[in-house]
């Protein structure tokens, strides 16, 4: 009886072996396809540090591992083999180095280009090339952008109401922003124009045109991942228009015209009368009429006669 019962109770023991090993099989899988996944930012020109899923104890020596670091890819940043470092990529040269114990891998200074996703894998040599784990990690980088700088393009010798085109720009920056603004307390749109790629510094100028009819304060503010930097700008009323004077039609300006000419017309014909009767006056004074004989002869006789009498 006592034998029957042990017997019974092996079948129990090989599960339990089968079982562990299979509890073992899914850790090493799980650490293998579900990578720890981490996230860095930094800022270019700064430093970053990416970490590793394993650190060397006092105890343990790099000799015993291996350690890849690479992109997403594939492609290589750097790679250790017993202690030595066998492989580099040109790209990160005198950039990156791996902390010999725990694994970590630095970025300095910090590029555009840095931003990608890295993997680490560490393999233990001793007993023939095992994974020990892999690490994941996203590096993402940020470059601050300038102080916006704001301008307004008012045309010369401008009054009353007026279209105002206003300019937005900064510089140096990533990555791709977006461009806001509040107009005296208002949400406004920016027509925006971005210079620049995803490998590289953005520059972005944005252009607001609205009727200038009273005093107004604006706000430029470029928003990139989290981030921000904003400036102010006011801008004050211009003055009210003179009214000019309405300029003569055509029709009035030849009617104008031709009452002046008639005016100096007669004016003249009017000068030109005086002179003549001027004239006549002078040369009477000056010469007497002479009278015809029979006229003369009969004042003679008149005059005889009277005195006779």
């Amino acid at each position: 009886m006592v034998c029957m019962a042990s017997a019974e109770q092996m079948p129990s023991g090989l599960a339990l072996k089968r079982w562990l090993w299979w509890g073992l099989f899914v850790l090493h899988f799980t650490i293998l396809v579900f990578a720890k996944e981490k996230m860095v930012k930094a800022t270019v020109g700064t430093t970053a540090t990416l970490p590793c899923c394993h650190k060397i104890s006092s105890s343990d020596s790099l000799n015993n591992y291996r350690v890849y670091w690479q992109t997403k890819s594939q492609e290589v940043v750097l790679a250790y083999a017993t202690g030595t470092l066998f492989e580099y990529s040109r790209k990160y040269n005198n950039r990156t180095k791996m902390n010999l114990t725990s694994l970590e891998l630095v970025f300095s200074p910090v590029e555009v280009s840095d931003k990608d996703t890295y993997q680490c894998i560490v393999q233990e040599v001793v007993t023939g090339p095992q994974k020990l784990c892999v690490n994941t990690v996203d590096l993402f980088v940020v470059a601050n952008f300038s102080k916006p700088v704001i301008t307004a393009d008012v045309p010369k010798d401008a009054c009353g109401s007026t279209q105002v085109m206003v300019n937005c720009s900064s510089y140096g920056g990533y990555p791709n922003p977006k461009v806001s603004g509040i107009l005296n307390n208002m949400s406004v749109d920016w027509k925006t124009e971005l210079f620049g790629n995803k490998t590289s510094l953005y520059n972005v100028t944005a252009k607001l045109q609205f009727n200038l009819t009273e005093d107004i304060s604006l706000t430029c503010t470029i928003e990139y991942d989290g981030y921000y930097v904003s400036s102010n700008y006011s801008l004050e009323k211009l003055k009210e228009c003179r009214l000019s004077p309405i300029p003569p039609t055509h029709g009035i300006i030849i009617a104008s015209s031709l009452v002046l000419v008639c005016i100096f017309l007669v004016a003249l014909a009017l000068l030109l009368k005086y002179f003549q009767c001027y004239a006549c006056e002078q040369l009477s004074s000056h010469y007497p009429v002479p009278q015809e004989p029979a006229v003369g002869t009969a004042l003679k006789e008149v005059t005889s006669f009277t005195s006779l009498k």
